[in-house]
């Protein structure tokens, strides 16, 4: 009997014009959590589809508890009790939890070919409980949180009594609460005899639960570690092929006169009595946890969804914005979230994405001028260090960090003095991070007034001149980013503005 419960042996695969993956090891142990970490393009998601069936390897061999094993499709590898649980979750949401739970693996009786209803709620809320979950498995998943869409994901991976289970960013669209629920889950899994491939970005997550560390590069095996033998640079050199030295650039921004003020906006539900200011050079962080109404103020900001009362001033004036277009035409960009459904149109070219928002400045009388908008996406995309072989190359056929590159460079279209960026490293690997975090300083050193949403505390900690904190909708502390700890932002996430005339505390 082998070891490992999953082997894999000199797996190859190629798609047309590119090796996805190279001549690469991996060893998966009973009851062991495995972190799985690369950058973008490091095979990790061609991986994961052979282990499951989705690809057929052109080379190489794959054993399950030492026998040889070849899977034709994702049937074979459910049968070899393999389940993934994708960071986008795959359910479908106009049914309830029960049917996503047995979807293809209903219990029928076996005379009247009946669905056992009645028995697979029982099942259903029975494995809901196992993970800790009180969901009513007659509900819809519509209307559930991501979190509980994660946790039916799983539920849905142990109803075929999966004995292997991959986990592909799971934690991406967490809150830190939430992540730890799915923490204390993939342990409780673990300590059962279920072996976990654990995929993620965060640092924090590998070094929360994985036993051990494999990184692939450009499609290629690199290393493979004990988690007490890993440490936070060799990691990183691991996974870029070099050292990155100082993840946060050294910042030479000039700070100089105030650009915006925001005076005690609110809109019903969302948030209350906000003020804050941003000055021209200015990195001014707005962080707290999933939920405090930090996008919504940014929203309102740009015109997205309007605020509903208080004032914002632009260069010391007043100003009404009803409309992106409001925005736009006063010097505001805003880079959202999600920038797959959001901010990109996946299946067009590079250089159609950057000058989306801007034809106006590129046509005359109805006539697009071409020329002009390819030297200008050429140029912008240049500035931002996208790596791509032409701008007429598609969207999805970037890295993470390449598409939020090419977000920003769309940002830079217009003529604009104020930048917002809502969770401009969502989702991208740390070398994508380094660069990013590099043009987020270069444009302030240009004199950029920038807005950056961050969960990540490191993030707002090493790029923030200010920090601003909310909780509920509410601001709740202003830190000076030089004096900040993790620990004052952290309190102040949790601290709760109960009496609409409390006076906001400062530092």
């Amino acid at each position: 009997m082998s070891e490992y419960v999953l082997e894999l042996k000199g797996i190859v695969k190629e798609f047309p014009g590119v090796k996805a993956l190279d001549d690469v090891h991996f060893q998966l142990k009973s009851g062991e959590i495995h972190a799985l970490m690369g950058e973008n393009g490091a095979g990790k998601s061609t991986f994961i589809k052979v282990i499951t069936g989705v690809h057929k390897p052109d080379g190489g061999e794959m054993f399950i508890n030492g026998e040889q094993v070849e899977f034709n499709n994702p049937r074979d590898a459910s049968e070899y009790k393999i389940a993934a649980i994708y960071q986008h979750a795959t359910n479908f949401p106009n049914l309830t939890i029960t049917e996503n739970i047995y979807m293809r693996n209903e219990k029928i009786k076996r005379l009247s070919n009946k669905i056992q209803w009645k028995q697979m709620h029982s099942d259903a809320k029975e494995l809901l409980e196992s993970l800790g979950s009180s969901l009513d498995p007659r509900e819809e998943v519509s209307s559930l949180s991501v979190a509980e869409q994660q946790i039916v994901e799983i539920a849905k991976a142990l109803s075929t009594n999966a004995k292997i289970i991959i986990m592909d960013e799971p934690t991406a669209a967490l809150t830190h609460r939430e992540s730890e629920e799915l923490y204390k889950i993939a342990e409780t899994l673990r300590n059962e005899g279920v072996a976990i491939i654990f995929i993620s970005h965060r640092f924090e997550d590998m070094f929360r639960l994985a036993d051990r560390v494999t990184v692939f590069r450009d499609g290629k095996y690199v290393t493979n570690w004990n988690i007490d033998e890993v440490t936070h640079d060799g990691l990183i050199q691991a996974m870029v092929g070099r050292e990155i030295k100082q993840l946060y650039p050294t910042k030479s921004n000039e700070i100089k006169e105030e650009l915006l003020r925001v005076n005690k906006i609110g809109k019903a539900g969302y948030f209350k009595d906000v003020s804050f200011t941003l000055r021209k050079g200015e990195i001014l962080g707005l962080t707290g946890l999933v939920g405090a109404g930090r996008s919504e103020v940014c929203q309102a900001l740009f015109g997205i969804d309007p605020k509903e009362e208080g004032e914002i001033y632009i260069n010391g004036k007043e100003e009404k914005i009803y409309s992106p277009t409001d925005a736009i035409n006063l010097g505001i960009s805003y880079l959202p979230e999600d920038r797959q459904d959001q901010s990109l149109i996946m299946s067009w070219e590079i250089y159609r994405n950057i000058t989306l928002s801007s034809l106006g400045s590129y046509s005359k009388k109805g006539w697009l001028n071409e020329q002009k908008e390819l030297e200008i996406s050429k140029t912008l995309s240049e500035k931002v260090d996208v790596k791509t072989p032409s701008v007429f190359h598609s969207a999805d056929s970037l890295s993470g960090g390449n598409q939020q590159k090419v977000s920003i460079a769309k940002l830079l279209t217009h003529d604009v003095e104020i930048l917002i960026f809502d969770e401009p490293t969502k989702g991208v690997d740390v070398g994508a991070k380094s660069s990013i975090y590099s043009i987020i300083t270069e444009l302030a050193e240009r004199g950029y007034g920038i807005i950056m949403v961050s969960s990540e505390m490191t993030e707002i900690l090493g790029l923030s001149d200010r920090i601003v904190v909310m909780c509920e909708g509410r601001v709740t502390k202003e830190l000076d980013g030089k004096e900040a700890t993790q620990e004052l932002i952290l309190k102040a996430a949790m601290t709760k503005v109960t009496d609409p005339q409390e006076e906001i505390i400062r530092q």
